[in-house]
């Protein structure tokens, strides 16, 4: 069995894949909102959804055209229900998680769509987005020997944002990193006062054309308009800014073609790898964390607890390694997985975690993702 689907697996490959999950494509005849996103859906995925600042850059550079007047990207506010999302991309908001203060959040005047926290009791309330406070920075790579970071001036949640991203990784998302940075001011003899209120990283938020919830947001200063509410469809210019817009406009506008699909269809590893070779390219590969975030996206729309990836270990030469011959680098393994084994394949629950499972168990039968991407012919 390992030798057979070895042979299976090298033989579908030749040379690394590569390349990007999803590309973007500037549209140049102008149309309305709804109109842009009915030709995107029908020539290519969907109105381009943007997940990061490298995502941004690329959206940018897919074109030397000018739009003076906008471009349409596929973020809408027609959700009917106040949605609440982490600034950081792939920290998901758990309602039962929230430490809003009593009678909290009550959007006076429906013009609160930012968070800020006491720090006396670690509470949340909704407040105005173009107030000034103190924030909360989340830096990844501990830049000052710290996690966290509390700003010297106050600014409004959208400098806020800016200057975390720019200078640090994000606004700290999630009550993970909350209960974090209690535990890191603890420590801290210069920590704030207790009356100080500081920004965090949530607020109530748009939402993408294709139903990804990234939170990435690169709005423009005073920006979406709290005065003109009518303005609910989202455009961004040739600086890379953000503007919102009465939907009717006209303009031109970014699709993308995502790379990766999911096959609500439940299979083993082999017959899904099988499936993905003959209908698209590949049982997906994951290399970075950007690609892990976009994928799992496509997770959470499965009908099956995990999904197949191309994820293979092999006990011949005791190894883990993607189907694409890429490289294992990045991983995202949950904790207290079982020990390496013969037939053992790769999957991801909906909230991104990898898992390790028998792929030929009947309990196994799984939703998978292909790769649209053909790997190249052996010569």
């Amino acid at each position: 069995m390992q030798w057979s689907l070895l042979v299976l697996i090298v033989m579908g490959q030749c040379s690394s894949i590569g390349g990007q999950l999803y590309d973007y494509h500037f549209i140049g005849e102008e149309k309305t909102w709804k109109e842009a996103q009915e030709y995107c859906r029908k020539n290519h995925t969907d109105l381009a959804t943007v997940a990061n600042q490298a995502d941004m850059q690329r959206l940018l550079n897919s074109t030397n055209a000018r739009y003076p007047d906008g471009a349409w990207i596929g973020l809408q506010n027609n959700t009917p229900n106040t949605v609440w999302r982490w600034s950081l991309s792939g920290v998901e908001f758990n309602k039962n998680e929230s430490k809003w203060f009593p009678g909290q959040p009550n959007n006076f005047n429906n013009q609160e769509n930012c968070v800020r926290m006491k720090m006396k009791d670690d509470k949340w309330h909704d407040d105005s987005c173009s107030e000034t406070y103190k924030f909360i920075c989340y830096d990844e790579g501990k830049k000052s020997d710290k996690t966290f970071y509390i700003s010297d001036t106050g600014m409004n949640w959208t400098e806020a944002q800016r200057f975390c991203r720019e200078n640090y990784t994000d606004l700290i998302s999630g009550v993970k990193q909350l209960e974090d940075f209690k535990r890191q001011r603890q420590n801290d003899s210069n920590q704030p006062q207790n009356d100080t209120e500081l920004w965090i990283g949530l607020r109530n938020c748009w939402s993408w054309s294709d139903g990804s919830s990234f939170s990435f947001r690169s709005w423009d200063d005073d920006e979406p308009k709290k005065e003109d509410p009518e303005k609910t469809c989202a455009m961004t210019t040739s600086d890379g800014k953000w503007s919102s817009d009465h939907c009717n406009e006209t303009k031109p506008f970014f699709c993308y073609n995502d790379s990766v699909i999911l096959i609500n269809q439940s299979m083993n590893w082999e017959d899904a790898l099988y499936y993905c070779r003959t209908s698209y390219g590949d049982l997906v590969s994951i290399t970075n964390l950007d690609e892990q975030r976009w994928v799992q996206e496509r997770a959470k729309m499965a009908s099956t607890r995990y999904v197949w990836l191309g994820l293979r270990y092999t006990c011949t030469l005791d190894f883990w390694f993607w189907v694409s011959d890429e490289t294992v680098r990045y991983k995202n393994w949950g904790p207290s997985q079982p020990e390496d084994d013969c037939n053992m394949s790769g999957a991801m629950d909906r909230n991104g975690t990898w898992v390790k499972l028998i792929d030929d168990d009947d309990d196994n039968q799984l939703n998978f993702i292909c790769s649209k991407n053909k790997p190249p012919k052996c010569n």
